[in-house]
């Protein structure tokens, strides 16, 4: 304290001149008075932040319900252009075109709903650049109806080989459609993000005053030290006094760096808000990816696998008829003796129905791929929807096949199923699918990190092996667990393994947020638990519970609040 009085002597005599003569009564009131400016300064700092975060909240919150809203135009129009593919199966014009109808007055009140909230509710700056991409994409939209329309004018005329053509000029301008609302929704998202990034300004331009803040608070404590080491020499009377008055400005101090702890806090929030809405608009945009891939690839299969039945028929008639011929002219010229030793016309026979029911199985397992796809994307369950559990956990098993294949230095992973009687379940399944995904996947990189550590003989000594067990709880309840004979997680790891932006995966390979984004999607989506089993040496399981219905959820939340 000394040394402190000394070092102001020396730089600031003048000041300290004035404190000498000063009433020392004035210069209390003084230093509370400042410190009261102080408090509320940081007080006013911290509603001012709390005000930009609940804005950035609320605004977020809009432009995602939005993004859900234009998402489901998608599958509107996917509604639209089935009829148009689904006649070359159906055969039945009439039905197909009372479902066109049926999907495009749907299309267009949704689309009419999207048009007006934007024209009432968006400000014109953001709002008239959007407008013009929804004009892009009814026009794409009514060009691609009117290509449905005349498929099934040839249908009504028995020219399938025309509406054929035009069933390729159909799915180029259902591509331009999608091609126009993905513009439309890309730039829904910047606008977001710009929001995002305003608001985000904002709150950092507050940041600067901290070091007012911490400044002032330096004068404060320089002060206090002064005025103790005067009063000391001065009034040994008021010591009781000088004692409260520091203790109080400790306190000040204390409640100060509380609060800038928060509003750290709070800044810490946001950054994490805006970073899982940025991986909720990946996900989307991967569905609708997946979704995209699965229709293009679907249209051709369906094509050549509806063209197999009449291909085999055909193939069979003609086989027929060449051993009618053979039969009732055994002796053949002797140049249709010669070619057919040429083709080999007895193999030809045999392989021909062979490499048909080879085809067959090919297109089979084509469509059982893209069932797959379509069943894991979702893209057209926003809401809880009831669903098969186990359909979700064979889509992603198939998705994942390839990982599960044997390498060229260890065997393949073996799949263990031990599933339940489970009833269908209320759920976000395209969530839901995405959670199986991610701990499947982990699963997979934990088995393949411990077949490297091992020999050829170990590893076929202790297979890989992924166990998924399924099972009811009770009336209310299921439970999903995923199991692998891995390394195992540390305990130290366990705690941390639900936190975002925690992984122990190498730089560029893991982000953090697959189980985090898991987590929040099992507890807070589906008011369900997510928790990790994990013993060194002998695997991980992971336990998935949620409530079959829905409002055993919301049971579940108000007993919590209540609690709470």
């Amino acid at each position: 304290m000394q040394r402190f009085a000394i070092f102001l002597q020396k730089r600031f005599p003048t000041f300290v001149q004035w404190l000498s003569i000063a009433k020392w009564q004035y210069v209390y009131y003084a230093l509370a008075t400042f410190d009261l400016l102080t408090i509320s300064s940081s007080l006013y700092l911290n509603h001012k932040i709390m005000d930009i975060y609940t804005q950035s909240i609320e605004v977020n919150h809009e432009w995602a319900a939005r993004l859900e809203t234009y998402s489901e135009l998608g599958q509107l129009l996917a509604e639209v252009n089935a009829p148009g593919n689904d006649v070359f199966d159906s055969q039945d014009v009439n039905l197909e075109s009372r479902r066109l109808e049926s999907a495009q007055d749907i299309f267009h009140r949704k689309f009419n709903l999207v048009r007006q909230e934007l024209q009432t509710q968006v400000e014109p700056a953001q709002s008239t650049h959007l407008l013009q991409e929804l004009d892009a994409v009814q026009t794409a939209t009514t060009e691609m109806v009117a290509e449905a329309k005349l498929i099934f004018s040839y249908f009504r005329q028995n020219q399938p080989e025309m509406a054929g053509k035009r069933m390729a000029t159909m799915d180029r301008k259902y591509h331009q459609v999608n091609k126009a609302l993905a513009t439309f929704r890309g730039n829904v998202s910047q606008i977001q993000q710009q929001l995002l990034q305003q608001q985000q300004i904002a709150a950092s331009v507050f940041r600067h005053y901290e070091v007012a803040i911490a400044a002032a608070m330096f004068f404060i404590v320089g002060g206090i030290t002064l005025y103790g080491h005067k009063l000391a020499q001065k009034m040994k009377s008021d010591a009781l006094e000088k004692e409260k008055s520091i203790t109080e400005l400790q306190q000040a101090k204390t409640l100060l760096q509380q609060q800038t702890q928060e509003l750290q806090l709070t800044l810490d929030n946001l950054q994490k808000a805006q970073l899982q809405l940025v991986q909720s608009e990946k996900m989307s945009s991967l569905g609708e990816l997946v979704a995209g891939v699965a229709h293009e690839i679907n249209n051709p299969v369906n094509f050549i696998h509806g063209n197999l039945a009449h291909l085999h028929e055909y193939s069979h008639n003609l086989l027929t008829f060449i051993r009618l011929y053979q039969k009732f002219y055994p002796k053949a010229p002797p140049e249709i003796q010669a070619e057919a030793e040429d083709i080999d016309l007895d193999f030809l026979q045999k392989d021909l129905i062979k490499l048909l029911d080879s085809m067959q199985l090919g297109t089979d397992r084509i469509r059982r791929i893209v069932l797959s796809l379509r069943n894991f994307s979702r893209m057209d369950e926003a809401d809880f929807k009831t669903v098969d559990v186990h359909e979700g956990i064979d889509s992603t098993l198939l998705i994942l096949q390839h990982r599960l294949k044997a390498q060229s230095n260890y065997p393949a992973i073996e799949i263990i199923k031990d599933y339940g009687s489970l009833p269908p379940v209320e759920c976000y399944a395209g969530q839901l699918n995405q959670v199986f995904m991610n701990i499947l996947s982990n699963a997979i990189d934990a088995l393949e990190e411990n077949n490297v550590k091992r020999t050829a003989a170990e590893i076929q000594a202790q297979p890989s092996q992924i166990k998924i067990r399924t099972s009811t709880i009770n009336a209310q309840w299921v439970e999903i667990a995923i199991a692998d004979n891995g390394v195992g997680i540390a305990e130290h790891i366990q705690q941390r393994i639900f936190d975002p932006f925690f992984t122990t995966k190498p730089v560029g390979k893991g982000t953090g947020m697959g189980m985090s984004i898991s987590y929040q999607i099992i507890t807070e989506k589906h008011g369900g638990k997510l928790q990790c089993f994990s013993t060194i040496g002998q695997g991980t399981e992971f336990v998935i519970q949620i409530p079959i219905q829905q409002k055993v959820r919301e049971a579940v939340s108000l007993s919590s609040k209540i609690q709470n």
